[in-house]
């Protein structure tokens, strides 16, 4: 006998999480994983039956292939097109542009160039982490990462102009 959860079609986060495993489990190059997640990115734009739902699979995916990126150590070619998407789609919410601010200013060393640009992003990000109520976990959390990304940057901050 088939529970309902058997019956119906698995949602979003399912199967982005089901396809990274697998991706993950054949130790594949980033040029498939930026394939198949364009792929299932497709796929559930063509489902999505508001424009809420379709920005909400574009931001995924898209921090998803930045994610990746940087895992990937790619230089700012691969890199910086995901960012800027990224930002023209809009942070879903303070985890995202932490976790982007953080990733942007720890890659530095494959792009300097960027640094003013990256530090000010995470600069962003802790004045608007600080402004969450003392005590509250995420707030903790999002400054844990704020202060390890600063600890392990290997691009120091530039001076100011």
């Amino acid at each position: 006998m088939k529970t309902p959860r058997q019956n119906r079609s698995p949602t979003f986060g399912e199967e982005i999480d089901l396809l990274y495993l697998n991706l993950m489990k054949a130790d594949v190059p980033y040029e498939e994983y930026k394939r198949e997640f364009l792929k299932l990115e497709k796929h559930w734009l063509q489902r999505a039956k508001t424009p809420n739902q379709r920005l909400a699979v574009q931001r995924i995916i898209a921090s998803t292939l930045l994610t990746e990126a940087y895992g990937a150590r790619l230089p700012w070619k691969e890199f910086g097109p995901w960012l800027r998407r990224i930002q023209r789609l809009g942070f879903a919410d303070l985890g995202m542009r932490v976790h982007v601010s953080c990733l942007y200013v720890q890659s530095l060393h494959h792009f300097p160039r960027q640094a003013r640009e990256a530090w000010n992003m995470l600069d962003d990000a802790e004045r608007r982490a600080l402004r969450l109520r003392r005590g509250r976990p995420l707030r903790e959390e999002h400054m844990q990462s704020i202060a390890h990304t600063k600890k392990v940057a290997r691009v120091p901050r530039p001076p100011p102009r």
